[in-house]
């Protein structure tokens, strides 16, 4: 399974991202594994925060969806994999916290950017590739520009580059910055902070704070699936 959950202690547990290759790739089951292992998170009593990690210092190479699906409905199931995930991740009642090093791209790139805190390693590269394989990042945009300005984002998501962990901060999509192969460690240090607080306190202000910012948006993303099906099951179909 490519997705692994451990118990720290004192409520923390840390998702595992153990993805494919060396970028660390997340398939479209993979996608509904994470999505599962969040819901059940989230009806855990116990639990008091979450860190998201990747394995071998890489967060997570990005998502690689299905191939020449020609319907808009195929396409639409595929892609509501994210949704799934994105919906589970709003639904806990617990702070996530990222532990990124190595690369976080597309997917992690947005995990990332939705998450409640972000620790990322000096060295940590970002990216958001989507358009260099004509796919429109449509759902990550459906919360990005609450950390981002539009026209950094639509520059980023137009030209595919790399970001570097201090350029991700500058623009809001990080909380803070450490040395190389710490990353897991300050995030557990600040998963323990956290855990420390009253639950229901903590999952007031989550909620709260989410629901102030607008970080996630079921009916924009829904569009935003609708959009990019019907695209991309066009393009399959001349091919």
């Amino acid at each position: 399974m490519a997705i692994e959950i451990e118990a720290k202690g004192k409520g923390v547990s840390v998702v595992t991202l153990a993805g494919h290759d060396a970028g660390n790739f997340l398939y479209t089951q993979d996608l509904l594994d994470l999505a599962a292992v969040l819901t059940t998170a989230a009806s855990d009593k116990d639990l008091r925060a979450l860190v998201i990690t990747g394995r071998n210092n890489t967060f997570c190479g990005g998502r690689v969806g299905a191939k020449g699906l020609t319907r808009a409905s195929e396409v639409a199931e595929d892609l509501g994999a994210i949704l799934k995930v994105n919906n589970a991740m709003n639904a806990l009642s617990v702070p996530v916290i990222i532990a990124a090093e190595g690369e976080a791209f597309g997917f992690g790139f947005g995990m990332t950017a939705q998450s409640d805190y972000a620790v990322a390693a000096e060295n940590t590269v970002f990216s958001l590739p989507e358009m260099s394989h004509g796919i429109p990042p449509l759902i990550v945009f459906t919360y990005l520009f609450r950390f981002v300005p539009y026209k950094r984002a639509f520059e980023l998501a137009v030209t595919s580059r790399n970001i570097s962990a201090k350029e991700a901060m500058d623009a809001g999509i990080l909380t803070e910055l450490v040395a190389p192969g710490t990353a897991l460690k300050r995030a557990l240090e600040v998963a323990d902070m956290m855990a420390a607080f009253n639950p229901k306190a903590m999952g007031l202000l989550r909620k709260f704070g989410r629901e102030v910012a607008d970080v996630h948006s079921t009916s924009k993303s829904e569009h935003a699936v609708a959009l990019m099906s019907v695209m991309l099951a066009e393009r399959n179909s001349a091919h």
